[in-house]
């Protein structure tokens, strides 16, 4: 069997530090994995990242859309000293991901519907996401704790049928699931009284608890336009749940959220022979 080409682990080096330096990065879900004309190559370690523009909601419970960036991000393989290869197959295999959400700081006097309520600045959430690829669906979970503007934790779990058109395609489509913490509920969808008072009666003073934030679905489509990068297509709808969909801004703004996203990854590879 011929073995692929070794690839280099230079241009992994700059593709993670241009993600990195992209301001009102979200990372929601990991990227699909690779159909079957973009093979595993035979080295240590291999990876595909890249970047996509997502038409999403302004600030969470908003009915305007605004454009963010979002990185894609999955480990096709990775050799560990004891444990030996974890995954290994374009659509198999235990994969893991960076979970970080950037949400861009929240301005009053940019929405009518915020009369009275204080300016949030930005706020990020850092942790790590797992999941299994199977050739016929996957699943995945990951969870974010706070790290500027809120304290706590919040997490997303979500599972997919996936199936392959053809070699070079592969379409998934599944639910999803949310869950906010207390500090993360009362930053974002929170009314102080002081702010209630200021809105002239609009709102009314509310503190959420967090749990279960919201529940949806998402489909994706990927189409591989080489043996190393493929195009994605993304798509969903959130509908707003529990003490998030009660908060006042929520029921001003708008109880569902959709998002449309599409960009392209690029797969490297380092180590071995």
């Amino acid at each position: 069997m011929t073995r692929s080409r070794p690839f280099r682990p230079f241009p992994t080096a700059a593709a993670v530090a241009l993600v990195l330096a992209v301001p009102g990065l979200a990372l929601a879900d990991p990227s699909l994995p690779a159909p079957a004309s973009m093979p595993v190559p035979d080295t240590d370690f291999v990876l595909d990242i890249g970047l996509a523009a997502r038409l999403v909601p302004t600030y969470p419970g908003a009915g305007e859309m605004t454009v963010r960036a979002r990185p894609l991000f999955g480990v096709e393989r990775l050799t560990l000293p004891l444990a030996g290869v974890v995954g290994g197959g374009a659509a198999e295999g235990v994969f893991f991901y960076p979970a970080f959400r950037y949400q861009g700081e929240r301005r009053a006097s940019d929405d009518a519907d915020l009369a009275g309520m204080r300016d949030v600045d930005g706020s990020l959430g850092l942790g790590l996401g797992a999941g299994v690829n199977r050739k016929t669906w996957r699943a995945f979970a990951e969870v974010r704790a706070g790290v500027m503007g809120y304290s706590g934790l919040t997490a997303r779990a979500g599972a997919d049928l996936i199936w392959s058109p053809s070699p070079a395609t592969l379409m998934a489509i599944g639910p999803r699931i949310d869950l906010a913490g207390r500090d993360y509920a009362r930053t974002w969808l929170g009314v102080t009284p002081a702010e209630a008072a200021a809105s002239g009666g609009k709102l009314t003073a509310y503190a959420p608890d967090g749990g279960l934030a919201s529940a949806g679905l998402a489909a994706s489509w990927g189409r591989a336009i080489s043996d190393r990068a493929m195009l994605q297509v993304e798509a969903g709808w959130d509908r707003r749940l529990g003490d998030i969909e009660k908060s006042p801004l929520v029921r001003r703004g708008e109880r569902d959220a959709v998002f449309v996203s599409t960009g392209v990854t690029w797969r490297f590879g380092f180590g071995g022979s």
